[in-house]
């Protein structure tokens, strides 16, 4: 069972992360608001995956992921955004992310990216 981190500053957008990870069979250990929680839980739970929003108040979501991949080269860390720009999704993907999901996606199309993610 994969132990998830999610990033999200929407409390609505991480409860429904939540619920579909756990729906596929992943433990949640974590949730954060912020790049800086962000990073603060990654170092304290070490979870398996980190899913991240771009869009956070504070420092971005591509920050969070540089910080992330400081602390662990090998983090899978998966984009979750609503921004459709081919830019950022090749600057994250330059970072270390994993891959990139659009908002909205549904059950399947998570499920999808999370295995690829962590490679399984």
């Amino acid at each position: 069972m994969p132990k998830v981190l999610v990033v999200d500053d929407s409390p609505l957008m991480r409860a429904t992360i939540r619920s579909m990870l756990e729906e596929n069979g992943c433990e949640v250990v974590g949730e954060a608001v912020d790049a800086k929680e962000a990073v603060t839980h990654f170092k304290a739970l070490n979870p398996d995956l980190v899913t991240l929003d771009l869009i956070l108040p504070g420092d971005s979501g591509l920050v969070a992921l540089r910080n992330i991949r400081k602390l662990n080269p090998k983090a899978n860390v998966l984009v979750v955004t609503a921004t459709g720009q081919d830019q950022i999704d090749k600057q994250a993907i330059s970072l270390g992310a994993r891959g990139v999901l659009r908002k909205p996606f549904d059950l399947q199309e998570l499920n999808t990216a999370v295995q690829k993610a962590i490679g399984s």
